[in-house]
């Protein structure tokens, strides 16, 4: 059986496809909204065209748009053929974590997938941050208890808000700046976007370390986690299919449940 580990976000969805060769992963853009037979369909032809076996499809899900969770869903079941072998990510299924936080029911689940596939990768107490819509940290110790995280606007959003609230600075592309001193307003804007995401990152997980006694090995995964690397000065690896190796583990985890 195949596995097809559907990833639906805020800005793209992603499809990352376990074969025998590796994972290849499928990226879509998240709006406009599309009806689950056009999802069904290009999912379809990325598998033609990539020579991926279509017989023998498991799926699982994980979402931060409720209004499309249903829709992908549908279209991975007209895809499969059937009903069954298709998991949704939520905290009642077995990540391999304890949820050490107040209404788990809220934590996302794409935090919770990162999570479960950091700690079943290291094996030890990390923090993973992912650099996406938003940039979130989420933090498990090494008893695979998941403490819980922080959560801030990620960089193309904190860009985006400067350009619509403000009257004299422009949407500037969020772009790596050479230098923390900015020349004009372009580089201004990516000097704080950059740098400033880094010093918050770092410094919620030094306070993090210092409340609980526990050091954690930091994960950087997400859209603009190679461009964030080179900012921090905590060592950290970077993990950019982190979100479907750990839906790949829960599955494994829960499909015979």
């Amino acid at each position: 059986m195949m596995l097809i580990a559907i990833d639906i976000g805020n800005s793209t969805i992603g499809a990352g496809f376990f074969t025998a060769d590796g994972i290849q992963v499928l990226h879509m853009d998240t709006r406009p909204y599309e009806v689950s037979s056009s999802y069904c369909g290009r999912l379809a032809a990325f598998m033609q065209k990539n020579h991926i076996e279509k017989n023998g499809i498991n799926c699982i899900i994980s979402s931060v748009v409720p209004e499309l969770t249903g829709v992908l869903r549908a279209a991975a079941e007209e895809l499969a053929g059937r009903n069954d072998g298709i998991l949704t990510l939520n905290n009642r299924l077995d990540t391999g974590l304890c949820l050490k936080i107040k209404a788990p029911e809220m934590l996302g689940a794409d935090r919770l997938a990162n999570a479960a596939g950091a700690y079943g990768f290291f094996r030890k107490a990390v923090a993973v941050v992912d650099f996406g819509t938003a940039t979130t940290v989420t933090l498990v110790d090494s008893g695979a208890n998941l403490l819980g995280g922080a959560i801030m606007p990620g960089i193309g959003l904190m860009g985006a808000a400067l350009a619509e609230r403000t009257a004299q600075l422009c949407e500037t592309l969020p772009a790596p700046p050479g230098s923390p001193v900015g020349r004009d307003t372009a580089e201004c804007i990516r000097s704080g976007l950059f740098y400033g995401t880094a010093g918050a990152v770092e410094r919620i997980i030094g306070e993090s370390e210092r409340e609980t006694g526990v050091l954690f090995h930091t994960v950087l995964t997400g859209g603009h986690s190679a461009g964030m690397k080179s900012f921090m000065s905590r060592t950290a690896d970077i993990m950019p299919h982190l979100i479907f190796e750990g839906m790949r583990l829960v599955h494994e985890k829960n499909r015979s449940k």
